[in-house]
Formats: structure tokens, C-alpha cells, sequence
């Protein structure tokens, strides 16, 4: 596994206590994308690697010229840490890691993302897209509130008949559209053949774990579903 020191370039919100970190990309560093890599804060290298070191999805799509990380905000000293930095500083990475990256060939994809599990999708549907879309991709992505949806508005720019996102707004009072978690009523509705698709899901582990066991009792075929635990790090 290499690593490498990368410095800070820009910080910005992405949604509610949601920052986008943007690093700079190493020369000939390669990845895919859904991939993610170890973050490691040097500041922080004298209280070990439990407050020291987090796994962290890439954002964004290899063909980028930069390095992107999104991170929700709470009160651990690794997440204070790393809000605090300013531009300029640097951290060391790990990587890659990870076999969560989109399939070769025409079959289509279906996305299932909780919250800020949205990132590694925001990667894979650009790299999809620098590809000329081989193959079709359906987003579900489920969070509380407009204002709580990471890379929302972007994801809902991307115009292409290859692509289409279904945004579930759980709590939102003011949202018109799909309202409760994804479930086997809406797949239907939207993925026409959904049996011959490949699903990916990332998320917390409970939705996860939800979303798998009913694709199976759909009888989606396990090697036809793909996970992704976010812990909430």
C-alpha cells in the first residue's frame, strides 16, 4: 500500500454540518472510483491510530484533477481536527482501498445510498459519465432533509438519458417527492428490470443490512449485490 503527504487546497459546505475536503492529487496516483484510502492526520500522530487515522471514500472521479473527501461533522477529535486545518496543510494517505467501483459492460446499475454514503456514488456516476455511460445507472439517495443532501443539487444537474436520481426526503415537510426508504415497491416502480441489474448500497450498516436482505427476498442473486459500510467514522 503506497502512501503519500497531500496538502489541503479548499474546504466547502456541502450540506448541513457536511464539509468537502479537496486534496491535492499526487503525480501517477491511481484509483478507481468508489474506492476509498486510509486518512491519516500527523497532528494527531501521538494519541495512535484510533484518533489519528479514519477509512474515507473518495468523492471524486479519477479523471478529476484533485482528490475529494466529505466528511459529516460531529465532536470527535479526529473531526474537529480536520475542520480546523487550513488550507495549505497536509495530510497523509493510504491507498486505495476497496472493491466497491462500477462494473465493465451494459448490465445496469442501481445506487442505494443513506446520508453522506452518497459519496463514493458521486465519483462512480462522474467516472460513468467520462465513459460515455456504457451502461445505465438509477440513484436512489435517502436523506432527511434537502438541506442535509450532500452533492444533491450537482447530482440533479447531470442531464442524460443513461442516468436518472430518485431523491427520498424522510423528514422534509416541504419535499413533494419519494418520502420513505428505499423499498421493493419503488425499485419496481423505477427500475423496470430490476432482476437483471447490479446494486450497490452504502450506507449505515443497519440500512445496509435492510436493502440487502430485501434484494434477496426480491431474488436479486448475492454476486448481483454490492455493500459498503459507513460507520459514521
Amino acid at each position: 500500500m503506497q502512501s503519500y503527504l497531500v496538502k489541503l487546497i479548499e474546504k466547502k459546505s456541502v450540506a448541513t454540518d457536511t464539509i468537502a475536503f479537496v486534496f491535492e492529487k499526487p503525480k501517477n496516483f491511481e484509483y478507481q472510483a468508489g474506492q476509498y484510502a486510509s486518512l491519516i492526520l500527523p497532528q494527531l500522530a501521538d494519541n495512535g491510530p484510533r484518533e489519528s487515522i479514519r477509512s474515507m471514500s473518495f468523492a471524486s472521479a479519477p479523471h478529476e484533477e484533485f482528490l475529494l473527501i466529505a466528511m459529516r461533522m460531529g465532536p470527535s477529535l479526529f473531526k474537529r481536527t480536520l475542520k480546523e486545518m487550513k488550507v495549505g496543510e497536509q495530510v497523509e494517505i493510504r491507498g486505495p482501498l476497496g472493491i466497491l467501483f462500477p462494473h465493465e459492460g451494459k448490465t445496469p446499475a442501481v445506487y442505494i445510498a443513506g446520508g453522506i454514503g452518497v459519496a463514493p456514488f458521486r465519483g462512480m456516476i462522474l467516472a460513468i459519465a467520462e465513459k460515455k455511460w456504457p451502461h445505465n445507472i438509477t440513484l436512489f439517495y435517502a436523506s432527511r432533509t434537502q438541506a442535509d443532501a450532500s452533492f444533491l443539487s450537482e447530482l440533479q444537474a447531470i442531464k442524460n438519458k443513461n442516468f436518472k436520481i430518485i431523491p427520498i426526503m424522510t423528514r422534509d415537510k416541504n419535499w413533494q417527492g419519494e418520502r420513505e426508504h428505499c423499498n421493493e415497491k419503488m425499485i419496481k416502480k423505477y427500475v423496470p428490470d430490476f432482476k437483471k441489474a447490479v446494486y450497490y448500497i452504502v450506507g449505515l450498516p443497519e440500512m445496509v443490512t435492510d436493502v440487502n436482505i430485501m434484494l434477496s427476498e426480491m431474488d436479486i442473486e448475492q454476486e448481483n449485490i454490492k455493500t459498503e459500510l459507513f460507520t459514521g467514522y
